[in-house]
């Protein structure tokens, strides 16, 4: 248990039993004591405000809410999160009533904070609920006292008048924050690649990380607010990312990666040189970093164990201790991009690995109860939170492109925002936001594996993200995933890329991973459903994600369920033979393997019971990269007999799987992108019955997995390759703001 805090201020009060400390979001009795979410505490003190008085329903969801669409349910979980912290019984309230199909009213005694030595001074009982009418006749002379309490009283309703945290405004609500991002100007539009943005503390400098053309190393450059005293700030070959202003804004920390490395460095405003701090998560796996508010401690990934894992970490300034705040665990694996709350106790990290990534709070001083804020999963591409701590805005592509939503801090709800593409955004103390713009233009290509000296050729032009291709069992046709036209979905061509349709699917929903039935005559698709408390709503409304799998009948150009799965099924191959199902299910944070003989009718059975990054099968193997192993395991079809394959040796140095994903079962022989120790790829084939490695190209996919098929025999490699990328810095500002001097050319 936890004590009191020592330095009382005027501004708690005493609520029943308990000591409120608005300012902390805290409540203790004696030993006990809990932390509040802002939500709650805003609708605390709410109610505290007007003691013994209804407050209306629509009241409550008007001033602690903002007026915001939400609905009665979110009033209900806050009462009732607040009633299970106050150990506060609904049918027989000691401290909130409710009077049903009207509100709200505050019932418990409010006091003023006294220290512990006149909490038990004589007479300090003397008040019951000042909300009950008392037809007691006091003692002779205790009629000043009452006088004096019931002032002293008035003077705590009338400091909760001005602790309860205004209603959110300009600075916090959606309809503004889009204004913001409409407004929304270059700040750095270089041609290399400008990002992770960081205002300083007092908003007038922000530093950023900003590529050369060749895009092999990148420095941090610091300019004012208004773009102009622009210059580079850090130097050397190797990549600085992610600065962060430390020491009243007199020195940056950043994070410096090479091939296999990344470190904490920090530098003085006015140095040439940088000194090592710690060393954080290295490559692949790369994060942004944050400062605490009171910029002692650095929060950034650390390396956890031996298999790969990283946490969050945090290093003290001062001591330079190191100390790891959270670890993800086997399953989720790996925690990146930590964002402290304005007031130091609370810190965001994105939690997961590649598509299935969910945003995490974790209390500073009790990581152990950290907690997903939102059920839905996808890339997440960092956040920050607004002023005052009731929100943050999130970057991610949960509902079909990449964009920014704004995360309520206590409920999780999400309201779409806008700017498609953005990423890693940050908010000053003004309000302004500064966020990267990515654009991604990824195409299918075609490399000819009996003639590499044929350059590859293009099989589509699209403008926007092509991937996920397969080939037809006859060949003569390639399925794929693109968001050409909106929302991703499935396409089909001929395998030269011609005759280019959509299959017809319902294009509120995303389409995934497609995949061919034996016989060529249907796919498999994942369809993404997003739906909030089991009914389905529109895109960028949604609380939560599930899925489920289709087959398309291409002659009938029909779209049918598949049933008797379970919950949240995924990502599905057929075998050879078209007798079993496999897919995934996605449980909590695991991706568990199972399968189903399709013709029998029976029940699906649990092949794996390990979270799958990825799959695969042929007539005889399946191979899964299962996450916090080591390179692949191919077993037999009932997932029996196994072995591995591209385990990395710690002892030496070598080509490794570059990423678990980024691999195919191809005629009894794995076909891998390999990253070597100097960073570069290759793609290479490992023959499993003797585990023969062979060099096949250095030409090999950039994108997410799955980005690559092989044509069954074996002629042509489709992978998919990143043809234009380009990543700018925009700056949106308050209305109030005027137009500023840009740096962009």
């Amino acid at each position: 248990m936890t004590t009191a805090p020592a330095d009382l201020t005027a501004d708690r009060f005493r609520l029943g039993e308990w000591s409120v400390d608005p300012r902390a979001h805290e409540l203790w009795s004696g030993d006990n004591l809990r932390r509040l979410q802002p939500r709650p505490m805003q609708l605390l003190l709410r109610l505290a405000r007007e003691p013994g008085t209804l407050v209306s329903r629509e009241q409550l969801l008007d001033e602690v809410w903002g007026g915001r669409e939400v609905n009665d349910e979110v009033l209900s979980r806050a009462i009732a999160e607040l009633r299970q912290l106050l150990g506060d019984d609904p049918r027989q309230p000691r401290y909130i009533e409710t009077l049903p199909k009207l509100g709200y009213r505050l019932v418990a005694s409010l006091a003023p904070f006294e220290p512990a030595s006149m909490q038990s001074a004589p007479n300090a009982e003397i008040v019951n609920s000042p909300l009950v009418h008392n037809e007691t006749i006091p003692p002779r002379g205790f009629a000043g006292a009452i006088i004096v309490f019931t002032a002293a009283v008035a003077a705590v309703v009338g400091l909760l008048a001005t602790l309860l945290p205004p209603a959110p405004g300009e600075q916090q609500q959606a309809v503004d924050l889009r204004a913001r991002l409409d407004r929304a100007r270059p700040f750095a539009t270089e041609a290399g690649f400008d990002q992770s943005a960081r205002f300083s503390g007092d908003g007038r400098l922000i530093a950023w990380s900003a590529s050369n053309v060749e895009q092999n190393r990148a420095h941090i450059w610091i300019a004012a607010h208004d773009g102009s005293d622009r210059h580079e700030f850090s130097s050397g070959d190797n990549w600085d990312m992610s600065p962060v202003f430390i020491e009243a804004d007199k020195a940056v920390v950043f994070t410096r990666y090479s091939a296999d490395r990344c470190e904490l460095r920090r530098q003085g405003l006015l140095a040439r040189e940088s000194v090592a701090l710690a060393t954080c998560s290295p490559p692949p796996a790369t994060s942004r970093i944050d400062v605490s508010p009171d910029g002692r401690q650095i929060a950034f990934a650390i390396g956890l164990g031996d298999d790969g894992r990283s946490g969050i970490g945090i290093v003290d300034l001062a001591s330079g201790k190191v100390s790891a705040l959270t670890d993800p665990g086997a399953d989720a694996f790996v925690d990146t991009n930590p964002r402290y709350s304005g007031d130091g106790r609370q810190i965001a990290f994105s939690r997961g690995r590649h598509g299935e990534q969910r945003l995490w709070l974790a209390p500073v001083d009790a990581p152990s109860r950290a907690r997903a804020l939102l059920n839905t999963s996808g890339m997440l591409y960092g956040g920050a939170w607004l002023p005052g701590d009731m929100a943050l805005i999130l970057a991610g592509d949960l509902f079909g492109y990449r964009a920014l939503y704004r995360v309520d801090a206590a409920t999780g709800a999400l309201e779409f925002l806008g700017a498609r593409g953005a990423r890693y955004p940050d908010v000053s103390r003004d309000g302004s936001i500064v966020y990267e713009l990515a654009d991604y233009q990824a195409n299918l290509w075609q490399l000819d594996l009996s003639d590499l000296s044929a350059a590859p050729v293009a099989l589509t032009q699209s403008q926007r993200y092509n991937n996920q291709p397969v080939f037809s069992p006859d060949g003569q046709w390639l399925a794929f995933a693109s968001n050409r036209d909106g929302l991703e979905a499935v396409w089909l061509s001929r395998a030269d890329g011609s005759d280019v349709r959509r299959l017809a699917l319902d294009p509120a929903l995303r389409w995934v991973r497609p995949t061919w039935i034996h016989n060529g005559t249907k796919l498999l698709v994942t369809a993404i459903l997003n739906r909030n408390n089991g009914a389905e709503c529109l895109p960028y409304a949604c609380s939560s994600e599930h899925s489920a799998l289709y087959e398309y009948d291409l002659d009938a150009n029909r779209a049918q369920l598949v049933e008797g799965l379970g919950e949240d099924p995924r990502y599905a191959r057929w075998s050879s033979d078209g007798a079993w199902l496999y897919f995934l299910r996605r449980e909590g944070e695991r991706n568990r393997l199972w399968r189903v003989a399709r013709q029998t009718g029976d029940s699906p059975r649990l092949v794996i019971d390990a979270s799958i990054d990825a799959f695969d099968l042929d007539s005889q193997h399946l191979a899964l990269a299962i996450q916090g192993d080591s390179g692949i395991r191919v077993c037999t079809l009932e997932a029996r007999d196994c072995h591995r394959y591209l385990q990395l040796d710690p002892e030496k140095v070598g080509n490794k799987l570059a990423d678990s994903g980024l691999w195919l079962l191809h005629d009894d022989a794995i076909v891998f992108v390999a990253r070597r120790p100097d960073g570069s790829t290759r793609l290479q084939r490992l023959t499993l019955a003797d585990g023969f490695i062979v060099d096949i190209s250095s030409i090999t996919p950039n994108t997410l997995p799955p980005a690559m098929a092989i044509s069954p025999d074996g002629r042509h490699l489709v992978y998919s390759r990143n043809d234009r990328v380009s990543i700018d810095l925009y700056l949106g500002e308050p209305a109030n703001m005027g137009p500023t001097k840009s740096s962009a050319p």
